[in-house]
């Protein structure tokens, strides 16, 4: 069931909102939580309270406004890269080669089959796909690829080389990311962004004070209305599995 509620950005309020919330604290210093669908590596207060975020949202409208808008155009998704044979943070490693995709976190079978779900429910619900904009991150763009059939690829949706993240790494995430969330698609169309979990969430910090959302699981999207000049507002959250019922309706 997809759920309902609103949030407004403010991106002038971006180091309000994240300086002195983010957390500093390391993974080894934070309880692990065995419900969690952040990697024990990666636990921490501000990921586990972005992801406390993620399980709160719910959406501004129902399933059926929500496809009828989506089929209007005029949106953002952004969709995180679908599941990988392990989670493991590639980006600080010092073997990472982004030309190189044995270096990177690679899509698992039931990833690609999640990332081909994904773009038949979209193609059956009438959802016009306008641009296609990748990570550099060879996940990233081969779920694009396998949703899409197409994309291209924008650095600004990449890592950076932190898995503890400082709050400055998440303000410099959302200088990065708003402009993409932000920007209205061509009219008729959605931009479909396909990016990772810490730049969603550093981008998403001034929209859901006060530690963004952490989105999970893998694969997931959220539907965003741009407003331009860095501000956008989230109007949903849709799991692999949930555009093929769109389609039905």
């Amino acid at each position: 069931m997809i759920k309902k509620a609103t949030c407004f950005a403010a991106l002038l309020l971006m180091a309000a909102c994240s300086s002195g919330t983010v957390s500093k604290d390391s993974a080894k210093d934070q309880p692990a939580s065995n419900n969690s669908e952040v990697e024990a590596y990666e636990q921490n207060e501000t990921t586990l309270s972005g992801e406390q975020n993620n399980k709160d949202f719910v959406n501004t409208v129902d399933d059926k406004s929500l496809v009828s808008a989506l089929r209007d155009g005029g949106h953002v998704i952004y969709i995180r890269h679908t599941k990988t044979t392990k989670d493991w943070g590639d980006q600080v490693s010092p073997e990472l080669d982004l030309a190189d995709c044995s270096t990177q976190r690679r899509l698992s079978d039931e990833g690609k089959a999640d990332a081909k779900t994904i773009g038949e429910g979209i193609k059956a619900a009438g959802i016009p796909v306008g641009d296609v904009i990748s990570s550099d991150y060879c996940r990233a763009y081969n779920t694009a690829d396998l949703a899409f059939g197409t994309y291209t690829k924008n650095s600004d949706l990449n890592f950076l080389p932190c898995v503890e993240c400082s709050p400055e790494d998440y303000e410099n995430y959302a200088k990065r990311v708003a402009p993409l969330m932000s920007a209205k698609p061509e009219a008729g169309k959605n931009t479909f962004l396909v990016g990772h979990d810490d730049p969603f969430q550093g981008v998403t910090m001034p929209v859901v004070p006060t530690n963004g959302i952490y989105p999970a699981p893998m694969g997931v999207a959220y539907v965003a209305k741009p407003l331009g000049d860095g501000n956008f507002e989230l109007v949903a959250k849709i799991l692999p599995n949930q555009w093929q019922a769109l389609s039905e309706l």
